[in-house]
């Protein structure tokens, strides 16, 4: 325990002093590389020692031969450590949004010019898990793995890429944080749930409405997407040469379909985790629906962003006081 805190502090000063220099994509230079002896260098140097006080009390030239052997060979293993991880190229990919409960990997792209050997990287943050390559080759990916367990911004923290080839006496490793983060959704929770038509948890009404894609009227056209069905073309604008275009469509709505936080029962997260798993069913149904929570709203609409807007909207109400970081 006492060495892990001596470690666990050690990096964190390290991490502080690494930050200034993370702009992706990251280069890997002399200035960024920290070199140390690993707990089998220890041994190794003090094996070679030990050689050493032997042979002189004993005055045995053998013995001191190979002491000075052993210690030649720490120049040329530090500079191989060296060079296996200088110019390697890191520059962080995008993260997905999950749910709590799944795993969420954040990722770095590696490249630059041969491959790299006995290559690590571990999380600062508790609770990720790291990944080793015996090999990492140009274009490749290295991360590491959360599962989080709780809704709001999950931050990577910093990575320690470290590298022990090729005797593993010696280990080069530096620090990386591009302050990578992503949002975790509320865990679904099936429960029972319906869309109230109250303004408020009093029961009043809204008497006002408004107007959202739907199939009701024709409003107009607009240039086609790929994937929507071949059925909203507007086949008589293609047919005059004027490209191809979709029929857009509008229908009014009570903007009073929500589904309202202080009509659910039970706990804060569990109502949270309930109105998560109605609005997976909701939107798959092509349904339109609004959210209450708190003192929040969002309007009633229907579709895939309509959809990440409600589940980033229940994953961040109550975390106001986290900046994501």
């Amino acid at each position: 325990m006492a060495l892990e805190g001596i470690r666990r502090i050690f990096y964190d000063r390290m991490n502080r002093y690494m930050h200034r220099e993370m702009k992706p994509p990251l280069t890997v230079g002399y200035d960024q590389i920290r070199i140390y002896p690993t707990l089998t260098g220890f041994m190794y140097c003090g094996t070679a020692l030990l050689l050493f006080l032997l042979g002189i009390n004993y005055q045995n030239n053998l013995i001191v031969i190979i002491c000075c052997l052993m210690l030649s060979a720490v120049p040329y293993v530090v500079l191989d450590t060296y060079r296996n991880i200088r110019g390697l190229i890191l520059e962080p990919l995008d993260t997905d949004s999950r749910f709590a409960g799944q795993s969420v990997r954040f990722r770095l792209h590696a490249s630059g010019t041969g491959s790299r050997c006995a290559i690590s990287i571990q999380p600062m943050n508790p609770g990720g898990i790291g990944e080793f390559r015996d090999r990492l080759e140009s274009g490749d990916e290295i991360g590491i793995t959360f599962h989080p367990d709780r809704r709001g911004w999950l931050s990577s923290g910093a990575y320690i890429i470290t590298s022990t080839y090729p005797f593993g006496i010696i280990c080069s490793h530096i620090v990386v944080d591009f302050h990578q983060k992503t949002l975790i959704y509320p865990r679904p929770l099936t429960g029972n749930y319906r869309l109230t038509e109250s303004a408020s948890s009093t029961g009043s009404k809204l008497a006002s409405s408004s107007t959202v894609r739907g199939m009701d009227e024709l409003s107009g056209l607009r240039p086609y997407r790929e994937g929507e069905p071949v059925s909203l073309i507007a086949w008589k604008q293609l047919a005059m040469n004027r490209g191809l275009l979709a029929k857009d469509f509008t229908a009014t709505v009570d903007e009073s379909r929500y589904l309202d936080f202080a009509a659910m029962s039970g706990s804060t997260e569990d109502r949270i985790s309930v109105m998560t798993y109605a609005v997976l069913q909701l939107s798959q149904a092509d349904q339109v629906f609004g959210i209450r929570i708190g003192g929040e709203i969002l309007e009633p609409d229907h579709g895939e962003e309509h959809r990440i807007r409600a589940l980033t909207m229940l994953a961040l109400w109550g975390q106001e006081d986290q900046d994501g970081n």
